[in-house]
């Protein structure tokens, strides 16, 4: 009979002292988990001191689960994903807190309830064009290839064929992401039965590798439009989710958002979609740019707004606390970008739930810095947010 994995909780950012952490668990956290967690030996005590950095989700290697929390409500972690990662079909609504706290859970019972949705409505099926060379003709003869590759055995047709087949790329996606998530080793198995039973509606669709950056080759149109939602959902889990089989009974397996990611993405996509409508407002996100006249140093902007055309704010989001100034690396850093463009004001914009009322001038360079909480419920999240579009848009409408 297996044995139940131990379960350790903790929260991004935070520290928690266990004596349940084996030395041999102790080095597979540090070995492939390092980017995640900090693993410390308390000599003293004998216990192990583990810190989460700026992730949340799970960790799992053998006979081990570390669940990191994350600071922010899982309504407002959720609302900023649906920015941050397309999923506008869930940005009016309260996400359903079905599976608890368990962010990772939380994720796979929305994603089997969408997929679970289109395979009642049928999944989707149309015509795909192929070439065969067979003993029958049932497509269009291919003349210049079936009289060169046929000449010695004439009873065979070069042909193009098409099938009417579920065998599609919409559906490759989802069905890899479902073995894949069938495969990972969390504890919910009614989760894992309700997989598998979504899975079956797959059986006539091929199990091929599939990469994130597959999910945003997909062409909408009618007839697949409802997949959309699916597919952003699963391009999540594939950007995320890693699985590595070892000799032990369970792969390793880590699903883990990068907190600071998920935060710059969602301000650029909130504000991109807040100026949408204004005629003289644009968002430009995750630019590159030369810092030098030479051409060999480059620099990525966070977000840059531009007003008429012109670019006039530099914004640099901060997965961190304020700490009464920016540091002396964060400020240069905005020198160096506002120099490069010729901008003469740049904002470094805090995850801190305290108000921040930062103004400094420099030779060329006014930086500024301001907060966006993201504690509280969703209502007054999205508040603060409205309350952040506007006032920048109030700023540089001066």
């Amino acid at each position: 009979m297996a044995t139940e994995p131990i379960i350790l909780r903790l929260t991004e950012n935070e520290t928690a002292v266990t004596a349940e952490l084996s030395p041999a668990q102790a080095h597979l956290l540090r070995e492939r988990f390092s980017d995640h967690l900090d693993v410390q030996r308390d000599w003293e005590s004998g216990r192990f001191l583990l810190s989460a950095k700026r992730s949340a989700g799970i960790v799992a290697v053998d006979g081990l689960r570390v669940y990191i929390e994350p600071k922010v409500p899982l309504t407002n972690l959720f609302y900023m994903l649906t920015y941050a990662y397309d999923l506008p079909l869930f940005r009016d609504e309260e996400a359903p807190l079905a599976v608890g706290d368990d962010l990772f859970a939380f994720l796979v019972d929305i994603f089997i309830k969408q997929v679970n949705g289109l395979a009642r409505q049928g999944i989707y099926r149309n015509y795909i064009d192929f070439e065969e060379n067979t003993t029958r003709l049932r497509g269009r003869l291919l003349l210049g290839e079936h009289l060169r590759r046929n000449v010695v055995q004439p009873v065979r047709f070069a042909q193009r064929s098409n099938d009417f087949t579920a065998d599609l790329p919409e559906n490759r996606i989802l069905k890899t992401t479902l073995h894949r998530l069938v495969g990972a080793p969390f504890g919910d198995d009614e989760l894992r039965r309700r997989l598998r039973r979504t899975l079956s509606a797959f059986a006539e669709v091929s199990l091929v590798a599939v990469r994130p950056e597959t999910c945003d080759q997909i062409v909408y149109n009618r007839l697949n439009t409802r997949y959309r939602a699916p597919i952003s959902l699963a391009q999540l889990f594939l950007r995320y989710l890693s699985l590595e089989g070892h000799a032990g009974p369970m792969p390793f397996m880590a699903y883990l958002l990068p907190m600071a990611e998920v935060f710059e993405r969602f301000v650029a996509r909130y504000l991109a979609e807040y100026f949408a409508a204004h005629p003289l407002m644009s968002v430009r996100a995750q630019e590159s740019i030369w810092l030098d006249e030479a051409f060999r140093e480059k620099g990525r902007l966070d977000i840059l707004l531009r007003w008429a055309g012109r670019s006039r704010l530099i914004v640099d989001t901060k997965y961190k606390l304020f700490d009464g100034a920016p540091t002396e690396a964060d400020r240069n850093q905005m020198f160096m970008y506002c120099h490069a463009l010729g901008v003469s004001r740049a904002m470094l914009l805090y995850a801190d739930a305290r108000p921040i009322d930062y103004e400094a001038r420099f030779p060329g360079v006014s930086l500024s810095a301001r907060s966006l909480a993201l504690d509280g419920s969703l209502a007054d999240f999205r508040t603060r947010c409205r309350a952040l579009g506007q006032g920048l848009m109030d700023d540089l409408d001066r």
